[in-house]
């Protein structure tokens, strides 16, 4: 009896504290002494480990993308950027993720490369532009991309990225609650920076693979579009050419191997598909011949 008397004790006494932390979430360290810091510091942590909001991942989209047109410089072309953002939204309606708005963007950069970031920014480089041969392969670039936005593969880095901060001393101890926030932003920045100069786990660029491979065929594109552009990309590396994707991505034989078996599971018949290689020489024409001339 004495031991059922001594664990309902527990019990109260476990709930009184969570009360306790509950009831006085806005008293500060000075008002509560020690065990006000260490309530403080709690506080910090559980901010910091929290589910990153649709607000923060798109904010923090906007700051990065504003951080690469600097970078970069957009290409100033209104019609090719026009019809990047008509293929690139139509592949990103297939996309089970609709909580975001999709805006792509062509970068004025000799680098074969494309880019997204959370919240839904895409970038394409003039010099992926003009490897592609096709409208279906630019589809199949896009689709990756927004894949990887429907995946939130960036935004689970961060987050992970955030509670391994949030445990460090220096971060709980030189920054007060209100300006907690902000420094975790700032940190999570620091992991987006290293995320596309290093990239992203093998594991999340297959599963972008795979979402952009269906979310092209769903858009009535044939489904190898992806694959085929990254067999050109990985013979134009190979031949002197400029690109993250290789460095920072699987074998492309990998990845290729991983599109030609979803694509047999699914049993696609696309070989009557439209690649439209005319529409895309018409409006990419002016890209492909800075191309030339470079």
């Amino acid at each position: 009896m004495k031991r059922k008397k001594t664990i309902v004790q527990a019990i109260w006494w476990g709930a009184g504290l969570a009360l306790l932390l509950v009831s006085w979430p806005q008293r500060s360290a000075a008002q509560l002494g020690g065990f006000g810091k260490v309530l403080d510091k709690g506080q910090k942590l559980h901010e910091a480990t929290k589910p990153m909001t649709l607000q923060e991942e798109q904010g923090m989209g906007r700051d990065v993308a504003t951080k690469m047109v600097a970078a970069y410089h957009l290409y100033k072309n209104d019609a090719v950027n026009r019809y990047v953002n008509e293929v690139g939204a139509t592949v990103a309606a297939q996309s089970e993720r609709q909580d975001v708005q999709y805006h792509f963007a062509v970068l004025d950069s000799d680098y074969i490369n494309a880019f997204s970031t959370p919240g839904g920014y895409i970038f394409v480089t003039r010099a992926a532009l003009a490897l592609c041969e096709d409208e279906s392969e630019l589809a199949g670039v896009l689709a990756h991309e927004v894949g990887h936005v429907a995946g939130k593969h960036v935004v689970k880095v961060i987050e992970h990225d955030k509670m391994l901060r949030a445990g460090s001393e220096e971060a709980t101890s030189h920054v007060n609650s209100g300006q907690f926030s902000s420094y975790i932003s700032k940190l999570a920045g620091a992991a987006l920076v290293k995320i596309i100069d290093q990239g992203l786990a093998p594991q999340d660029e297959f599963d972008a693979d795979a979402r952009g491979v269906k979310y092209a065929h769903a858009a009535g594109y044939p489904a190898d579009g992806l694959a085929r552009f990254l067999t050109k990309l990985d013979q134009a590396t190979q031949q002197g050419g400029q690109s993250f994707w290789t460095r920072t991505h699987p074998p492309v034989k990998d990845r290729n191997d991983r599109i030609s078996k979803l694509i047999a599971g699914e049993k696609w018949q696309d070989t009557d598909r439209p690649k439209l290689p005319d529409r895309y020489g018409k409006q990419t024409q002016v890209v492909k011949a800075k191309a030339k001339a470079s």
